[in-house]
């Protein structure tokens, strides 16, 4: 064979076996762009929470929108705290649909979420990872209504605004969202706080009404107060889990914030236990001081010592009335609705640690 035939078939043998390569590469790149196509958005829509509520950050969060059904509290409308994982804003906007769908025509009102990027929130000790959001209270007339105010109303146990005459805790709709929430096929809410009394009469309410029994132990193993802050009778304060396989995540806050805590703790202690010192050594003196007051009451005594009968002037009769006549019954008139509500009054930290 001819040189110059040999050197053609080893170009040809060369280029072949050139595309067979370039072939199997450019198959094994368009798979893991795919695949990598198909992770990148679930992941950039997912978000990362790093650290805990009371230290952490977001990355990649989810920003909640305002909706015909759904609103930003005007008050906390500000620096744009509106910002979570993926499943705490997923998560409000289905519970807002949710009492919308059995309320036509309500709105539900949320607060803070947390920053962009997480961090410090004022007026917060958490809301600092994108797990934390503060959901307002349903509000209604005495007519049924619903009451929309700029900012968070707090109640009594007995339903009623003490700073807003005329508007009342919604029972019904509250409930709605509480079992909204905690029976979310997608987040894992892990806290629910609010106001003991508000606890009991929400759970009160939703045995009344028949909700199934799964839901009420759910709820009642959910909501708490929170110790050492303020009760959270003006808003829900939702948390949830750290999601599956979330490297960095912390489930509870940091140990820093429960040295604190315990700090706290002691201290009220030592308080109890000096009070009821100076409680007793009170008890003490009082006790020493008694014997000088006996005797300072005795009786007035005649010549030869028989007590003396003193003037008593005599009661004078009674003469039996009769019972004042029951008043007519003035025909009731339907409440007026309320007037606006209260300005609005900056608060102290009133978040949770826990």
């Amino acid at each position: 064979m001819r040189p110059a035939s040999l050197a053609f078939t080893a170009l040809t043998t060369t280029l072949t076996l050139a595309a067979g390569a370039f072939t199997g590469s450019a198959t094994h790149h368009t798979r893991r762009v795919a695949r990598v196509a198909a992770i990148a958005p679930a992941s950039l829509r997912f978000g990362r929470s790093i650290g805990s509520p009371t230290a952490g950050r977001l990355i990649g969060g989810s920003r909640l929108l305002e909706t015909e059904y759904l609103r930003i509290e005007p008050a906390d409308a500000a620096g744009d705290v509106r910002w979570g994982l993926e499943p705490l804003v997923s998560m409000l906007d289905r519970a807002a649909r949710a009492v919308r769908r059995q309320f036509p025509a309500v709105v539900m009102s949320v607060g803070h979420l947390s920053r962009a990027g997480g961090g410090d929130v004022e007026q917060h000790r958490s809301h600092e990872s994108g797990r934390d959001a503060d959901v307002g209270f349903f509000v209604r007339s005495a007519a049924g209504r619903q009451l929309l105010a700029p900012h968070f109303v707090a109640f009594r146990s007995d339903g009623a605004a003490p700073t807003w005459p005329g508007a009342y805790f919604d029972d019904a709709k509250n409930w709605t969202l509480v079992a909204a929430l905690v029976g979310d096929p997608e987040a894992h809410v892990t806290h629910v706080f609010v106001a003991a009394p508000l606890r009991a009469r929400l759970l009160a309410y939703a045995e009344r009404a028949g909700a199934p029994q799964a839901t009420r132990i759910r709820a009642a193993e959910l909501m708490q107060q929170p110790r050492g802050v303020l009760p959270h009778d003006d808003h829900f304060h939702v948390r949830i889990g750290c999601p599956a396989h979330m490297n960095g995540c912390v489930e509870n806050p940091t140990a820093r914030v429960a040295r604190e805590s315990a700090l706290g703790a002691r201290e009220s202690a030592l308080g109890a236990r000096e009070s009821a010192l100076g409680a007793r050594e009170s008890a003490l003196g009082g006790r020493q001081s008694a014997p000088g007051s006996q005797g300072t009451s005795a009786p007035a005594r005649g010549q030869h010592g028989v007590p003396t009968r003193a003037l008593v002037t005599p009661a004078p009769r009674r003469v039996a009335t009769p019972p004042p006549a029951a008043p007519e019954a003035e025909p009731v008139e339907p409440a007026p609705e309320p007037a606006a509500p209260p300005a609005f009054v900056p608060a102290p930290i009133d978040d949770v640690d826990g």
